[in-house]
């Protein structure tokens, strides 16, 4: 497991996740985490990897999960122009 995907966890983990779900599990099935939590989990995800989240990338599918957080995470630190400083 990288950094990303600990950061992630423990993010979501310290928001009320229990501890022992899988990294592909939905975090908002069955009232795992709310729809605040969601944008706490969006505004937390630019400030800590200090990337760009734009408008449209506001989907459910990038924040679903563990697993597409970092791969929203990762897709964006790739992008030219993204100067990338890592997890504060």
């Amino acid at each position: 497991m990288n950094h990303t995907y600990d950061d992630v966890r423990q993010f979501v983990i310290e928001r009320g996740m229990p501890e022992d779900f899988a990294d592909g599990d939905d975090l908002f099935a069955a009232g795992g985490l709310s729809s605040l939590i969601a944008m706490q989990i969006v505004t937390w995800v630019g400030r800590h990897f200090d990337i760009p989240v734009r408008a449209d990338d506001l989907r459910l599918a990038n924040f679903r999960s563990v697993e597409s957080i970092c791969a929203f995470v990762e897709s964006r630190m790739s992008e030219p122009g993204v100067a990338v400083t890592g997890a504060r």
